[in-house]
């Protein structure tokens, strides 16, 4: 039986944006345990690998394979936020975290929306 790793990356991605964000109402990274924020990065983090070392390697020439490139690099900043030490994270992925968790929200959604029509 094949793993549905569209959905479980998706799932990846939902987790990423709700974890990551800096929000003032939806905050959780503020509120959240240092080491569980680490196993949401890390599980990010492989996602995102998964996505782009090996989907988008066998299939950079298709639509998908192009998709999971994307997604896949801004899954792993996006864990890469989480699993750094914050004084380790560098200046520039700290000031470019809105932008990406945005851009993770739009391949969730994008993600999750075929996903529903199949």
């Amino acid at each position: 039986m094949a793993l549905p790793m569209g959905s479980i990356v998706t799932v990846c991605m939902a987790m990423g944006v709700v974890f990551a964000n800096r929000l003032p109402a939806g905050a959780l990274n503020t509120r959240t345990p240092r080491v569980l924020l680490k196993i949401v990065g890390s599980v990010c983090l492989a996602a995102g690998l998964w996505n782009v070392l090996w989907f988008a390697s066998r299939h950079i020439t298709q639509f998908w394979g192009q998709m999971a490139l994307g997604s896949g690099l801004v899954l792993c900043a996006v864990g890469l936020l989480m699993v750094l030490p914050p004084q380790r994270v560098p200046q520039s992925l700290e000031a470019g975290r809105p932008f990406l968790v945005l851009l993770l929200a739009c391949f969730a959604g994008f993600y999750g929306w075929t996903i529903y029509n199949l």
